[in-house]
């Protein structure tokens, strides 16, 4: 595998230890541009836009994981912090001069719609084995009683934005590795949670027709009853069993990646279909374990798999060639960085140090001008390091093929013409060839 190597590169100061979900790119203030969000087991948040940090937030307990998305349904983004402690956190940007509402899907948090109501709901995963869904309920769909209710007191002259309810809850057989979400060909989406030796749980929710009222008088009587969850969304379990014969650790935790963008998938009429005509593919999706190995599946079946001999840590998606297909971007706790595309092409960049948390994806470095690509790395020297507008252009390696008759211009003696030339240079063997080839790169302007 062929390694590369990166030049623009930025750093930033942030102290304290960072756990591997609290660490996040996305637009935040709604102007268009991506900030860069990091968090420490401090509890203190920064926030950094181009070459600068822009904000911070402190007095937080341990942050376990940061997104940012549109989870209060109001054509915004906001920023989410998760605590260790059991607390979520929203922050909104004052003022907002675009509707930039991308979806922010992390590996243990995930902002989406997950039942195809047409809103956001956030799903996280928890270390006791438990997924848990919620949904954002804004005031303007409750009464004061209902208010009430929640907060046991209640003054109209307190501004109560909304409240999140409990929607659903999964138990997993093993620990979590990452959550993510995923689409079928029709749209379908489904939760998808990394278990244990390179397998998932899949959960396919159903949206219920429930009001706002019916979805919160639920959430009042499971908080006034024993049981922890509401069940206002209908779903499927089922389990994965990807193994393989390169797995060598069939406990050893797993990380996953889902709705992989094809350039041949952007519609749903460009899908592949089977040589019978009846069938269509859906998008792939990536799974990576600890001890090393690279997984792309398509409809339950290994398209390919690759073993490499670093612990990986972290798997992400970015767009590195901008050719409209999404890469897989796996990194080790050594730093080694793994970039492959979907036809098993790959590279591989060394950072040089140890890591405890990376992301990739898209920031602004400069203002008015857009995003470009990045891989973020968080080392154990109380520093962020971006490498940014990353320049590959391809991941395929090709061989190196003289021009022979240009060679044989600049090879021709003076007592030669050009077919003469032509044919001696056609007759050189493959060290005569390199050896030209090494003299008109050191010799001829």
């Amino acid at each position: 595998m062929r390694a590369v190597t990166f030049i623009k590169r930025i750093e930033f100061e942030f102290t304290g230890n960072i756990a591997r979900k609290a660490l996040t790119l996305g637009d935040i203030d709604n102007d268009g541009y991506n900030e860069l969000i990091v968090g420490n087991q401090n509890g203190v948040v920064s926030i950094f836009k181009g070459e600068e940090k822009i904000q911070t937030i402190s007095k937080l307990n341990f942050i376990s994981c940061v997104a940012v998305g549109d989870i209060m349904n109001q054509n915004q983004n906001v920023l989410i912090i998760i605590t260790a402690d059991g607390w979520c956190y929203l922050y909104a940007y004052p003022e907002t001069s675009s509707n930039n509402t991308d979806q922010a899907v992390e590996e243990d948090i995930v902002i989406g719609d997950i039942d195809g109501d047409g809103n956001v709901e956030m799903v996280l995963g928890l270390t006791d084995r438990v997924v848990r869904s919620y949904k954002w309920i804004s005031n303007q769909n409750l009464s004061p009683l209902n208010i009430s209710g929640i907060t046991g007191q209640f003054d109209p002259s307190h501004k109560i934005l909304g409240k999140f309810v409990a929607v659903n809850k999964w138990e997993c057989a093993n620990q979590i590795g990452s959550i993510t979400l995923h689409h079928a060909l029709d749209g379908t989406p489904s939760i998808l949670i990394a278990q244990p030796g390179g397998t998932f749980m899949r959960i396919k929710c159903q949206f219920d027709d429930i009001t706002a009222e019916e979805c919160l008088e639920s959430s009042i009587r499971s908080n006034s009853s024993s049981s922890s969850t509401t069940e206002n969304i209908s779903s499927s379990i089922d389990y994965q069993f990807l193994g393989i014969s390169r797995m060598r650790n069939q406990n050893i935790s797993t990380e996953i990646l889902g709705d992989l963008q094809c350039s041949q998938y952007n519609n749903v009429e460009n899908f592949e279909t089977s040589q019978e005509g009846s069938t269509a593919k859906g998008k792939p999706y990536a799974l990576a374990t600890l001890d090393g190995t690279i997984m792309l599946v398509q409809d339950e079946v290994i398209l390919w798999a690759i073993a490499v001999d670093h612990q990986l840590f972290a798997l992400t998606k970015l767009d590195v060639t901008g050719n409209g297909s999404d890469d897989i971007v796996a990194c080790s706790w050594d730093g080694e960085t793994y970039i492959l595309d979907q036809a098993k092409n790959s590279v591989r960049f060394h950072l040089g140090e140890a890591v405890q948390a990376f992301h990739s994806g898209y920031y602004n470095i400069t203002l008015n001008a857009p995003d470009v690509t990045c891989f973020v790395y968080v080392n154990f020297k109380n520093t962020v390091i971006i490498y940014y507008d990353l320049p590959i252009k391809e991941l395929t390696c090709t061989t190196f093929v003289p021009d022979l008759v240009k060679m044989s211009e600049i090879f021709r003696r003076d007592d030669q013409n050009p077919e003469e030339a032509l044919e001696i240079v056609e007759n050189f063997d493959r060290k005569q060839r390199r050896e030209l080839v090494e003299y008109l790169l050191y010799n001829v302007n």
